[in-house]
């Protein structure tokens, strides 16, 4: 960097050296001082080396004193002090001029910047570091500093033969900043827990357990550099004996989204009591997310599990495909024909029927559980079911087996909510008995 031509633009320098004599000094100037030249001439630049001697009164200390920011200026290979300006000296105090930069400016070693001040004479160019905290006599600061190579009587900005003559150090101040970001981020750190403490409360405490029907259900928030989500889960209890089983996932992070939530899952509460088919519960959710927040959408899969008939009818608006474990280990998708995702209106919904065997274990789950920045979504459904085909045990268990091979840990990027529900194996089974089948039967019903 020259810094003659750099300086000669600051508030107060003149643009050209004062007129020179023969013997090569200003006219009316103490012989020996060195003037800041005009940058339109080159023939009268001092060399980097004349800049950097302390022991010359030096015209450009008063113009790096004008500069409110922390500067310092080394020169030779062990960075000795040739200069701190008053800004530095507020900052620090005086330092002594001519020692390495290891013993006049021991704060540069705390904060890392040596070493940075040894790649600058070695490679010729900058080097900086950002939001470092200093300690100096005015209290906590922050500052980003960069290293600047000064060169050996060059005209431009790095060396035209030979290592750097000196290092140019200057920190600028980014307090304010820092502690703004600081503030946001705490900000940002007491709404997500207010929305995970939200969200974990509108979930079902603790889960219906009918007689004819194990299930388990397991949440976990992303990680904390995510928002939460609006995920949710639900097993409810209706007349007949039978079971409903629900899974959400309102699109969106947040407050809002965990609000959302909470009125959808209490409304198919609600609706569910009412003996309505899948397709009706879907198309009554639909309107009520309209009504809600119309620019907020959801998806959601509504399945009642019939003991009496051995029937699970279920209806999806826009959700991933359940899947379902026969006893033989074969695994099957749900219908993959569904309606459009609640909150978006006029959309057509269908209401599904299976049979299933005893034995066979469902699971229902969210998009976390199986999509990923770098991979298409049907790789990870993949995935989750030759998982599924390998994962025995009970459904609080295969909850479990199902987070950890598809990688789900505290620091997950999303939410993922998963319900897993399984028919008891006790009952014999004829050997004329019907496999389940994901085609539509006689019981489907379109509107």
């Amino acid at each position: 960097m020259n810094l003659m031509r750099w300086s000669a633009r600051l508030t107060g320098v003149p643009w050209r050296a004062a007129p020179q004599t023969a013997a090569g000094t200003e006219e009316g100037a103490p012989s020996g001082d060195v003037v800041v030249p005009g940058p339109r001439d080159p023939t009268n630049l001092a060399t980097a080396a004349e800049l950097l001697d302390p022991h010359k009164p030096q015209h450009l200390r008063e113009v790096l004193n004008r500069i409110p920011a922390p500067v310092a200026v080394t020169y030779g290979p062990l960075h000795q002090l040739a200069h701190a300006n008053r800004a530095y000296r507020e900052l620090f105090g005086d330092r002594p001029t001519g020692l390495p930069a290891c013993e006049a400016l021991p704060e540069l070693g705390t904060l890392g910047v040596l070493p940075l001040m040894d790649q600058v004479i070695r490679g010729g160019r900058p080097r900086s570091v950002k939001a470092r905290c200093i300690l100096g006599l005015t209290g906590n600061r922050y500052y980003n500093v960069s290293c600047v190579p000064l060169g050996t009587g060059d005209t431009g900005d790095t060396p035209v033969d030979g290592p750097p003559a000196g290092v140019l150090i200057f920190a600028a101040e980014v307090t304010d900043q820092v502690l703004a970001a600081a503030r946001l981020r705490e900000a940002e750190r007491r709404q997500r827990e207010a929305a995970v403490t939200l969200q974990r409360s509108l979930l079902p405490q603790k889960l219906d357990q009918p007689a004819d029907l194990r299930v388990a259900a397991t949440y976990q928030p992303g990680g904390a550099e995510a928002a939460v989500g609006g995920d949710w889960y639900d097993v409810i209890a209706i007349d007949g004996g039978r079971t409903a089983l629900v899974i959400g996932d309102v699109m969106g992070r947040g407050l809002r989204a965990a609000a959302v939530m909470g009125q959808l899952r209490t409304a198919v509460r609600a609706y569910a009591r009412l003996d309505l088919p899948p397709h009706e519960v879907m198309r009554l959710l639909d309107g009520l997310a309209m009504e809600i927040d119309a620019n907020q959408i959801a998806t959601c899969t509504y399945a009642v599990w019939d003991p009496q008939r051995r029937t699970l009818s279920y209806a999806s608006a826009g959700h991933l495909p359940m899947l379902l474990r026969c006893p033989d280990g074969t695994i099957l998708r749900s219908e993959e024909q569904n309606g459009p995702p609640l909150g978006t209106g006029g959309g057509l919904h269908v209401s599904h029927t299976l049979r299933l065997l005893p034995g066979t274990t469902g699971v229902l789950y969210t998009d976390g559980l199986v999509e990923r920045r770098d991979e298409d979504i049907d790789q990870g459904l993949d995935l989750l079911a030759r998982t599924l085909t390998g994962a025995i045990g009970a459904p609080e268990v295969i909850c479990a087996r199902l987070l950890r091979a598809m990688g789900v840990t505290s620091e997950h990027d999303d939410d993922v909510a998963v319900l897993a529900f399984q028919l008891p194996a006790e009952e014999p089974v004829e050997e004329t008995a019907e496999r389940p089948e994901p085609a539509l039967d006689s019981a489907s019903r379109e509107v």
